[in-house]
């Protein structure tokens, strides 16, 4: 399960590395809007896509263990669910999958 578990993790970090590039490019950072990132839940085959706030992106970037996915696609095995929002919601990571969410955190230098 442990294995599983790591490899669902980096999934999830992976489709973070490709939301910070979104975040990057869209230069939303200047004008204090939204961005459409991808959910990052573990499905490897989910391109849903959730509307968030710049400012609401930062936040959840400043905790390598949190992540953005859409309602229903939290997986029990691996996260739990903090924060409820109409469009999304907002996961911790637990376990192995904690652990591989802060070793591949690409703004932890």
């Amino acid at each position: 399960m442990e294995e599983r578990e790591r490899r669902i993790g980096q999934n999830e970090a992976l489709f973070r590395e490709v939301n910070e590039r979104i975040e990057r490019v869209s230069g939303a950072l200047q004008t204090g809007g939204t961005i459409a990132i991808l959910c990052e839940c573990g499905n490897e085959t989910c391109v849903e896509h959730i509307e968030v706030s710049v400012p609401e992106y930062e936040r959840i970037r400043d905790e390598s263990t949190l992540f953005f996915v859409r309602p229903g696609h939290a997986r029990s095995e691996v996260e739990e669910v903090v924060e409820h929002h109409a469009e999304y919601e907002i996961v911790r990571k637990n376990g192995p999958a904690a652990d591989t969410a802060r070793a591949l955190d690409p703004r932890d230098d």
